[in-house]
């Protein structure tokens, strides 16, 4: 399907203007069956040297693995985070009852000394884990969380109980905002018990010249009380910023810039994805809120690859498949060397209400 790039002005929203998307948005599948956790590289995996280069971003890295993935919270209580500016992709989608998003980091390249607030797990999330074959640091989770973990042979660090002694609760916070992690033991701890198996890149790299995209600022509303957050293009980092909302800040219209905790410098993407799934709630008579995400099948994305914004499509064909992402003419998508996030969002055929809304802007804000 050919899908028209939107025009800058945009207005992309569950809870109205999403209609005027949803004629050139759409989403299918459903989740497949139990498969092997390994798998063999897909055919069509962009081929990735035996070198320094980190698979998950194209660039020389200090450290080569093992790859892990860690469940952060994004919540007014658990920011700001730990670990963002050194992860190389980071997925971030919604958790119980649509009210806030939650994060999954993946670390290959960098090791952060802390990272968190560690927060548990969700099934949807357990599924990316698998196409990457990470180990799996989270605190706790959700029932079906725990019986996917099962299910899929995830390498499974769970630091609730702390029996790895992977999880360290600070005293600048209450719980159960304030775990962070180490990932060089995180790592540590994989290599002992699971070795460091080879990492193929979902997606090929393209360096790009200098340039300006048609879209500026791009707004995410997860929920208007707590969770809206923007990425603003920076011309000079050739880069994508991370800005939170912040009513009482006086400059960055209402909002404030991301900046590492670690570094102190701003958390910067090349790539932001934005992948539109079908999401819904999960039977619960015990009315816990707990959702389902789509992650099987195929849908429309809209691609940020460092200045190229692209109308294009994800698709994932079984279980511990790599999901990738297309162009309108069908080839595989070249993402800028760099940091990579990708925004699970909610796609017009959630039969529920959500108040997730997206703006794209043409200008700077700010």
């Amino acid at each position: 399907m050919t899908l028209r790039v939107p025009s800058p002005g945009m207005r992309w929203t569950r809870l109205g203007g999403l209609a005027a998307a949803a004629a050139l948005l759409s989403a299918c599948g459903q989740a497949a069956p139990k498969a092997p956790t390994s798998h063999p590289a897909s055919p069509e995996a962009p081929s990735h040297a035996a070198t320094a280069l980190d698979p998950l971003t194209n660039l020389p890295t200090p450290r080569h693995g093992p790859l892990v993935a860690v469940m952060v919270e994004n919540s007014e209580y658990g920011r700001p985070q730990w670990g963002l500016r050194s992860a190389d992709v980071v997925y971030e989608a919604y958790t119980e009852f649509f009210y806030y998003p939650r994060y999954m980091l993946l670390y290959w390249g960098h090791a952060p000394a802390q990272v968190g607030p560690v927060r548990s797990a969700r099934p949807y999330f357990v599924s990316w884990v698998r196409e990457w074959d990470a180990a799996y640091a989270h605190a706790g989770s959700s029932s079906p969380a725990t019986a996917a973990i099962a299910r899929d042979g995830i390498h499974n660090l769970d630091l609730d109980s702390n029996a790895q002694a992977l999880g360290t609760r600070l005293t600048s916070r209450p719980a159960p905002h304030n775990l962070v992690t180490d990932i060089a033991a995180v790592m540590a701890t994989a290599a002992r018990q699971w070795g460091n198996p080879p990492v193929a890149p979902h997606w090929p790299f393209a360096p790009q010249a200098p340039g300006t995209p048609s879209v500026q600022t791009i707004t995410l509303t997860w929920n208007p009380r707590n969770s809206v957050e923007q990425w603003r293009w920076n011309s000079a980092l050739q880069g994508w910023t991370r800005w939170v909302s912040c009513p009482e800040c006086a400059s960055g219209g209402g909002f404030q810039e991301v900046m590492g905790l670690n570094s102190g410098a701003p958390v910067v993407a090349k790539n932001v994805v934005i992948q539109e799934t079908t999401e819904s709630y999960l039977p619960d008579p015990a009315h816990t809120g707990w959702i389902q995400i789509q992650t099987q099948g195929r849908g429309p994305a809209l691609l940020f690859l460092g200045h190229q914004v692209i109308r294009g499509t994800w698709e994932k064909t079984g279980p511990g498949a790599p999901t990738r992402f297309y162009t309108p003419n069908g080839t595989l998508a070249p993402f800028d060397p760099g940091p990579t996030w990708i925004e699970v969002v909610p796609n017009p055929k959630t039969s529920v209400a959500t108040p997730f809304h997206l703006s794209l802007s043409p200008r700077p804000v700010g």
